[in-house]
This record gives C-alpha cells, structure tokens and sequence, in this order.
C-alpha cells in the first residue's frame, strides 16, 4: 500500500514561502489579505443518501470558504495565494508567485471527493487489499446445504430458496460507504514569458484513494456487487519551449505519463461454496442444473502503463494568410503480468497439443506479460485568409493513425466464470485505425457586418479487426452571421452523409482461432460503423435591448437517419432550445433568467435470439427512448442601501424518460413491457445570502441553501440485497432533502 502525503497549503506556509522569497529578492515588497471568510455552518439532511456530497464536502462546524492573499512590489515581482474550503475533501489551494516579465511558478492543490453511495451492506471482509473473503462458516453452511438439496431435489433450487437461506446472514452484515478521494497536485514553471524563447515545465500528480462499486460474477445465478480497491497515482510532467517571432511561433517539447495501480487485481470469495468443483453446468450454478464451481473468483484491474508523446505546433501569419500546424508522435505501453487461467484448483486446461495443465498455474499460460504498445500520430494543418475585400477562404487537413501494434497472443481455451474449462481457442484483437479530414471553407462578407459561408468536409476511416474496413463520410455546412443595430445573429445548416464498405459479421470470429459460428443478427449494424444520414441546424441570438437589458436565445436540432440497418440504431433525434435574460433593475440592483429544454428520441430494433440468430420475423422487438431535460433559473443581487447586501437564487434540474417496447404478439418475447421511470430525476436548489457591511474591510452575513433531490429509475426501482441471481451492497444514492444554514464573517486586511 502506498504510503500518502497529502500536500497541505495553510495560510502559516503561505506567509513562510513568501517570506523567505521576500528574503531572497529584498524588501519593499506590500502584503494583503484580499479576502478571508470565517463560517460556521449546520447541516440537516432527511436521508443518508451518498448523493447529497457526491462531489463535495457539506459538514456542520467552522468552514473558511474563501481567503485570498496577494503582494507586490515595484520591481515586478507578485504573488497571489488563494484557498477555498480549507481542511475540507473539497479543498483547493493554489499559489502563483514570480516577477512579470522573467519567470513565474504556479503550484495546486485539489481535492476531489467522489461518493458512490452510503451503508452499502456486505458480507465480505478486506483482509489485505484486494482481497475479499466471507466467514467459512457461512460458506460452508451454504454449501453444505445447497449440496444435500440438489442431491434430494435440485428443482427446489431457485431464486426463492437462495434468498431465504442468505438472507439471514445479510441481517448481520456489516455495512460499507462507497467513496474515493482525488487528491490533484500541480506545478508549472514559466521562464522567460516575454523573450524571443520561453521555456515552461509543467508536472501533475494525483492520488486516488478509496472504493467503488464493481460487478464480479460465478455466472448466470451468481453476480456479487463488491467494493472495488482504489489506490493508484498518476504521474505526469511536459517540458515545452515556445519560440516566437514578428510573424509566427513555434512550440515543441515532450510529454510523459505513468500509471501505478497499487491494487491491479481482485480476490473474492463465493458465497455459496467453500470447496473448488467444476462441472459442465458449473456456470448456472447455484440452481437446479448445478451447484458447483470455484470457492474463489479473481478479476484484473487496471494495469500499470505509460506514455510519452513528442509534439509540435506552429503558426505562420504571410500577408492576409495564417497557418497553423500541429504534429505529435504518442507511444503506450503496458506490461502487466497476466493472472492464471482460474483460482479454481478442480479446474485442469487442455492446451493446442491436448496436453491438460493445472488452470491455476501461471506457468500455463502462453506468456506471463502482457506486452502491449499503441504508437499513435496526429497531424492538424489549417490556412485561412482573404480573397479580395470580400471574400476569404480556409483549408484544413487531419490525420490520425492509431496504430495498435501489440502481438496477438492465442489462448487454447478459457474459464467461464470460474467454473468450466472450455476448449474454445481465443486469440486477443489489437484493433488499429486511421482517420483523415479534408474540408475547405469559402466565406462571403456583405453588408456592413454581415458573413455567409460554405463549407465541405470529407472523413475517412480505415480499420482493422472491425465489420468495415473503411467509411467515408461527407458533411456540408451553411453559416450565416450578421450584426444590424443592437442585435446579433449567429445560424447554420449541416448535411451529412456517410457511407460504407462491405459490412462483414464474420468479423466477431477475429477472436477466435476456429471458426465458432456466427450469432451476431446478419442485419445488424453497429452505430459507429453503420451508414447514416444526419441534417442539424443551430440559431443563437443577442439582442442587447437597452443599457439595462439584453435577451439571448438559441435553438438547436441534429436528426440522425440510419435508415439502411435492419437492426440496432434506426434513428436518434435531439432538439435543444434555450433562453436568457438579464435585466440592471436600478443601480446596483441586477436580475438574471435562465431556461433550457432538451428533448431526444431514439429509436432501436433488434430480434431475440440464442446462440443462433432467429429468422423468425415475430421475434422482433423495437424501443422508443424518450428523454426531455429541463434546466430553469433565476436570481436577483441587490444592495440594499450603503451597508445591507442581498444574493437570491435558485434552479430546477428535471430529467424525465419514457422506455416504450414492442413486440409482435405470437414471437419471442411475446409480449414487451415498457417502463416510464427511465432515469427520471428531479432536483431543487435554492440560495439566500444576506450581508450587512460593518466597516469597509469586515462584514457579516446569513447563509441559507436549500436542496431537494429525487430519483426514480429502473435501476433501482425495487433493489435488494439479495435480489434473483445478484448478491448487491445497495448502498444509498436515492432521494433526500437538505438545509444548511450559516453564519459568517468576510475579512480583509
């Protein structure tokens, strides 16, 4: 386990790094507290719902929300240190201190909660990191009585009966909150900003500790929710150098990054066995087909790896005409140690040459590492400039090769899900691509502020291992700008078209080393590789109508069409509208409004299947997505007289879908059941602050926000801890409402 030092900026350390600078540069240099706000706040919250402090730090007691410190001198030299809810989760700490003009160096520190859910309930036990195990006893009882029923009536096996003999251990479980911390350093060091050549050295580093929800699995009536260990760093530093000239730039320089997993696989244990088994019905079990399998499960986590890229980007301006070019070259690797076949000690492999092996052995596999490398190119040119008074023109041109060079490793079989072996030979896939943009552009200036432009873009894509080898697509684009008195007005209207190459559905078999049989629907087309058509447009407009009021507004629409695939995405529609208005009541006094509104339908079809595809038309099913997103504000900022200071504010978020499925009566499923819960959340927040001036330098305020947030989805509607075939934590992420109140004092000095 990696031992963490949190970096911890305190005002103390501020004013000791400020002074031995002082120290170092002379005197003459003026100190100042900008701002420091002292707090004391009370907390009520109704529930112990995780989603109250999902990302943040809402507790009772003394808070310093704010406190900002600067200084100067006349030689050039600054420094500025501001904080935000210090000692906090959420904390931020950042310096920036230098002389103009020479150098400057920024340092940040940012701590980032992240909580999954509150009192999740479990029945394992971390007894070293990673490594999940539940009592032998309740193993063993389980077991026991799960074997002497499949031997007297394996029938009795189903959900109902697994449930009645878990659930009186879930009643002693012990409960877990699911939450990790991100704790972001970074540093920056300017040289040489105003010079003909500027160097600067940038490194970040992040810790993240903690847990999250992770879905592991002994089958199809055996899923178990787990805490997943989080403890890995990310390390990453870029030197760069910027040239600079009467007529363009260039800068340069490298970027490297490494990953270190602390915790790069997972141990769990079964709750239903204590003893390794295995047989050819194992991956059902516990049920009437099967009670055996493995007494522990294991899964890979993410690997340690890194990446360094070497880049550079320029511009050239050359009369009317600018140019601007980006090249980088990025390298990834990871070699992370392959884990064993299975834990499952029952389990015996067969290998290519029919030879059988223990599964558990690491020795057993065709190689120990992993050795993987992507080499990634990036190219982006652009030139833009003008034809005449009129008219101007722009080019550009993209090139991105993914290149996926890791060595396809054969495996001459595999466990499924810990139990069985089976002598299916797989091979790993190192998919690969490349992209390419062409497009120009020709604009037209007419009038007195007023622009109309055309433009063509052309993608391709080549790849490698997929259902396409290429795709070509072509987008035209028409915007029209305008300014007349007051009032501005920004437009476009887009087509796109793409099309494909052959679709080959034989492409699933690339990981496969003998051909298993095709049970993807021959009809289907993946999205991402399917032809389609889409028309958008977008309108936005400001109308400043007096020196106290201005309007905007903006709509927006994008229609996609893939009207040549039988099955999967048939079509997706977004229509986006949005309002604002801002109004200066009286001096001093201001008004703001907010509206926004998006509405989307997609539209799905596909066919029930098993391991063969069905040709039978009944078996359709379709489904309609419905989703509308509204998000509404307003506020009012006063002040009230020469000393009282008023701050009202409020906004309404609401999510509300609609999953309406079809199918023909007579096929399989017979009949589709549609839900209207589909992720439909709604939250309500609200702000009073009221500050009244003492002295120019101290004030005193009240605080009051108010929230009320509710969730209604299918995901959770009806969750258990034992719900069928799923072991869950069901840790609390669900509706609450919450009052804070506070009391404090702003300072400065």
């Amino acid at each position: 386990m990696r031992a963490h030092t949190p970096l911890r900026m305190t005002f103390a350390g501020v004013l000791l790094l400020a002074g031995s600078a002082f120290a170092a540069e002379g005197t003459g240099f003026t100190l100042k507290m900008d701002r420091l706000d002292l707090a004391v706040y009370d907390v009520d919250v109704d529930t112990d719902s995780s989603k109250f402090n999902e990302y943040r730090d809402w507790s009772s007691g003394f808070a310093i929300p704010k406190m900002k410190i600067s200084g100067e001198d006349d030689k050039g030299r600054f420094l500025e240190f501001k904080s935000s809810w210090v000692g906090r989760r959420d904390a931020r700490y950042t310096l920036d201190y230098g002389v103009s003009g020479r150098w400057s160096m920024m340092i940040d520190y940012n701590k980032i909660p992240h909580n999954f859910g509150n009192n999740g309930l479990i029945l394992f036990a971390e007894t070293s990191p990673g490594h999940w195990q539940i009592s032998d006893s309740i193993q063993r009882s389980l077991q026991t009585t799960l074997t002497q029923q499949f031997a007297s009536n394996p029938s009795r096996i189903n959900y109902a009966y697994l449930d009645g003999l878990i659930t009186p251990y879930l009643n002693a479980a012990n409960t877990i909150d699911l939450s990790l911390q991100r704790d972001r350093t970074r540093a920056v060091f300017n040289v040489g900003q105003m010079g003909h050549l500027a160097w600067k050295l940038d490194y970040s580093h992040e810790n993240r500790t903690g847990n999250r929800p992770y879905g592991a699995s002994f089958g199809f009536g055996n899923a178990i929710e787990l805490p997943e260990p989080i403890d890995y760093a990310t390390d990453g530093a870029t030197l760069s150098g910027e040239l600079n000239g009467k007529k363009g730039g260039l800068t340069f320089g490298y970027r490297y990054s490494t990953f270190k997993n602390d915790v790069d696989s997972l141990i769990f244990d079964n709750p239903f066995r204590i003893t390794d088994s295995t047989d050819p019905s194992a991956y059902q079990a516990p049920g009437s087909a099967s009670v055996g399998g493995a007494a522990t499960g294991q899964a890979d986590l993410a690997p340690d790896n890194e990446a360094g890229t070497l880049f550079v980007n320029g511009r050239l301006r050359a009369g009317s005409w600018s140019m601007n070019g980006a090249l980088s070259l990025n390298q990834m690797k990871q070699n992370d140690k392959l884990l064993p076949y299975t834990l499952n000690s029952a389990i015996r492999g067969t290998d290519f040459d029919h030879s059988t092996f223990a599964a558990t052995d690491p020795g057993a596999l065709p190689t120990a590492n992993a050795d993987t490398q992507v080499d990634v190119l990036s190219f982006y040119g652009s030139a833009n400039g003008k034809l005449g008074d009129a008219f101007t023109l722009a080019f550009k041109v993209r090139y991105y090769d993914y290149d996926n060079s890791s060595s396809r490793i054969e495996f001459p079989g595999y466990v499924r899900y810990h139990g069985v072996w089976e002598e299916i030979g797989r091979v790993t896939v190192p998919y690969s691509y490349t992209v390419q943009d062409l497009g120009g552009d020709l604009g037209w200036n007419f009038g007195e502020a007023s622009r109309l432009g055309l433009s063509f873009n052309r993608q391709s894509w080549d790849r490698s291992y997929r259902e396409i080898d290429q795709s070509d697509e072509d987008v035209l684009k028409l915007t029209y700008d305008t300014k007349f008195g007051d009032f501005q007005l920004r437009a476009a209207y887009e087509l796109g078209d793409r099309s494909i190459g052959d679709y080959s559905t034989e492409a699933q078999e690339e990981s496969f080393i003998h051909p298993e049989g095709i049970n993807n629907l021959p009809a289907l087309r993946k999205y991402d590789e399917a032809e389609r058509s889409y028309d958008s447009f977008y309108v936005q407009g400001w109308w400043y109508v007096s020196e106290k009021l201005d309007l905007a507004f903006g709509v927006n629409q994008r229609n996609d069409d893939y009207d040549k695939s039988r099955f999967g995405l048939v079509s997706d529609e977004v229509l986006q509208y949005n309002a604002e208005v801002n109004y200066a009541v009286a001096p001093g006094a201001n008004f703001y409004a907010f509206y926004q509104r998006t509405e989307r339908q997609v539209f799905q079809r596909s066919r029930q299947s098993g391991a063969t595809p069905s040709t039978n038309p009944l078996d359709d099913w379709d489904v309609t997505f419905d989703e509308n997103n509204d998000t509404a504000g307003a506020g009012f900022k006063s002040d009230l007289g020469e000393r009282w200071k008023l701050d009202l504010g409020a906004t309404w978020n609401k999510s509300d879908g609609l999953a309406d499925f079809f199918s023909p009566p007579g096929g399989s499923p017979n009949l589709a059941v549609g839900f209207d819960d589909y992720e439909d959340i709604e939250i309500l927040s609200a702000r009073f602050a009221l500050d009244y001036v003492i002295t120019a330098n101290i004030s005193a305020g009240l605080d009051y926000r108010y929230e009320d947030y509710t969730l209604d989805s299918f995901i959770a509607r009806g969750l258990e801890n034992y719900m069928p075939a799923a072991l869950l934590l069901n840790a609390n992420y669900g509706d609450y409402t919450a009052q804070v109140i506070g009391l404090r004092c702003k300072l400065k000095f």
